[in-house]
């Protein structure tokens, strides 16, 4: 379409050509130089924007719903509770079947886009994110979600509205910062649009999308959080995603038991996301063995589900019903426990064999059940201190959620606006930090989005200077202002090498040019003070004959040994770190075949002024 206006602009007459050359240009200026006034009338059209579009693809999922289980409700539990075994298996498969559909004829991909193209959009691709398909992944989610899969709804969302922001950024050409505030309008508008959370939205999109808080990015997408909010609020209701009973702390003894039940969160959402890896291998391995194409998985990811659904339909479909009565107490221990279960085994299979992306309203669902056992558990153990079992699904339910996402304020934030009660929020804070905690450190990851990222050669961990440092290598920066001598060299050669030609950096290899240890002007010095002890030793012994002639100093004899030599293979990370351990500021680089030749050095001075440069780069987008 852009190709077909361009075409059409340049066959225009010249003396309309010139006026509109002129205004477009003028236009590209006027959005240079006003950055912060563009930035505030885009955040407010992207929260318009992103809030339609947010409200049309829920609507999108009941149209679908409604076709398949002939049913609008967003509850559908009560619904699929009275349906035959043989719909369900027949609603679950056909929509894998049409999702597959889509991925082969008109996404032209195996695999849908999903949040954590986001994330490497903001990083990477300068906030570029393929409008076309980013819509069409937004309509296979919906069918997918409106057949039953037991994904999530929020993380298609996300994507949507990053990828309308996106478009605003690629059509007006904007710079790279202030596309970056745009992506982050779009992801707190959805948030926002999606949760009735307006606050939330806004810590999201800086939490996890952008990574910081700067104050040119804040404005700006508080204004699209807000307006997004407005706009749900007006076409679905002021109503948060959940409505809860007022709950409240009973002793403040209780919070032992949320420090509790942040680990058992923890160990929930390890288990959680271990399994998605888990399937995502098997469902690979699987379609390799078949010979099949990775597009046609949502066929057989839809039958799996069904299969699941028949035996536990509390599984199927975003699960809001489901996480809504837990946190209203109408579920027994016996099926709180059998739904972890279930729901864990049918997200995995969704997210593994794309039947769906996103994984926030199952984390919410698992947070829900995994606090409402821990609760019945307590306050079966210490009625007279425990609270109500909904209040503790509450809390896991925050607490597993803020694990997998990697988002603890923004988690909090939804929940307190869920709630609006402080105490509450003090509850959830500390099970919060528990989980995150624990589940960092155990998977050496701050979400699921990072490990995501990982298992394809992103890592994004640390900002964007650690991923250059990650990804950029020694044999950049290697240098070869060094000498070598051989192992028998004499001390004159070295005095000369050190003292008169300058060479502070002198390797001492063998036959085989490999580093036998390293000679510097402090190894001199300290040959040169053990002669001069020992002849004065010498001399106060007062001997009448002389000592054994000693034998003449060499290269082998004076030299201290190398640590573990660098490659030219070896990434500026592991350069930093092996700087960082061994206390040296040179390190000798060694050829990565079997001879391990020496072949440069590389100074501690390089691998800080490479990082320093992309910590900047990074800060001026």
């Amino acid at each position: 379409m852009a190709e077909g206006n361009e075409k059409s602009f340049f066959h225009l007459p010249r003396f309309l050509k010139a006026p509109l050359i002129l205004l477009r240009e003028d236009t590209r200026r006027y959005i240079r130089t006003h950055d912060k006034v563009v930035s505030t009338v885009l955040a407010v059209l992207i929260g318009v924007a992103v809030a339609y579009a947010a409200i049309l693809f829920r609507q999108l999922i009941l149209q679908v719903q409604d076709f398949a289980l002939e049913n609008r409700d967003e509850n559908i539990l009560s619904h699929v509770l009275g349906l035959a075994w043989w719909k369900i298996l027949l609603v679950t498969t056909s929509g894998g079947l049409a999702v597959a559909l889509i991925y082969r004829f008109f996404l032209r991909e195996d695999h849908p886009y999903s949040f954590v193209e986001v994330i490497e959009a903001n990083a990477l691709n300068h906030t570029r994110i393929p409008t076309t398909k980013g819509l069409i992944s937004a309509i296979s989610a919906a069918v997918a979600l409106g057949t039953g899969s037991a994904a999530g709804r929020e993380g298609p969302v996300v994507h949507l509205g990053a990828t309308i922001a996106s478009w605003f950024a690629q059509r007006l050409h904007l710079s790279d910062s202030v596309a970056r505030t745009i992506l982050g309008c779009g992801v707190a508008a959805a948030t926002s649009a999606s949760f009735n959370a307006p606050i939330a939205g806004v810590f999201f999109a800086l939490e996890v999308v952008l990574g910081h808080y700067a104050l040119h990015a804040f404005a700006p997408i508080v204004i699209a959080s807000v307006t997004a909010a407005i706009i749900s609020r007006i076409h679905l209701g002021d109503y948060p995603a959940f409505l809860i009973p007022d709950y409240h702390i009973t002793s403040f003894y209780e919070f032992p038991a949320f420090i509790i039940l942040g680990v058992v969160s923890a160990a929930a959402a390890i288990i959680f996301i271990k399994s998605i890896f888990f399937t995502e291998d098997i469902a690979g391995k699987m379609m390799g063995k078949a010979r099949l194409p990775d597009w046609s998985r949502p066929i057989f990811g839809g039958f799996a589900v069904g299969l699941l659904g028949i035996a536990c339909p509390y599984i199927l479909g975003v699960g809001y019903g489901s996480t809504d009565s837990a946190l209203k107490e109408a579920f027994p221990l016996t099926l709180l426990l059998t739904l972890i279960v279930a729901k864990t085994a049918a997200t995995s299979i969704s997210l593994a064999f794309r039947y769906g992306t996103g994984v926030f309203s199952p984390s919410l669902f698992l947070g829900a059940m995994v606090g409402g056992a821990f609760g019945i558990i307590a306050t079966h153990i210490a009625p007279e201190l425990s609270g109500n079992q909904g209040l503790y699904a509450i809390v896991g339910m925050g607490a597993v959620c803020s694990a997998v996402l990697g988002a603890p304020i923004s988690t909090i934030l939804i929940v307190f606006e869920l709630t609006g009660d402080y105490q509450i929020t003090a509850a959830l804070m500390v099970a919060v930090v528990m989980s995150n905690l624990i589940t960092h450190h155990y998977l050496k990851a701050s979400s699921f989005f990072h490990l995501q990222m990982k298992a394809h050669g992103v890592d994004l961990e640390g900002g964007m200077a650690r991923h250059l440092m990650r990804t950029s290598h020694v044999r950049e920066l290697i240098r070869d202002d060094y000498a070598t001598v051989g192992e028998d060299a004499g001390i004159e050669r070295i005095r000369e090498l050190i003292l008169e030609k300058g060479h502070n950096k002198l390797f001492v290899i063998d036959s085989a040019a490999k580093i036998v240890g390293k000679i510097t002007f402090s190894e001199l010095r300290k040959h040169f003070l053990k002669q001069e002890a020992r002849r004065k030793a010498q001399e106060e012994s007062k001997a009448e004959a002389p000592a054994e002639e000693e034998k003449p100093a060499r290269a082998a004899d004076i030299c201290r040994e190398v640590s573990e030599p660098l490659t030219p293979s070896d990434t500026l990370e592991h350069a930093n770190d092996l700087f960082d351990h061994v206390g040296e500021e040179i390190l000798p680089v060694v050829s990565d075949d079997a001879h391990r030749e020496i072949i440069g050095i590389v100074h501690l001075e390089d691998v800080l002024k490479r990082y320093n440069k992309a910590l900047l780069e990074d800060q001026e987008k």
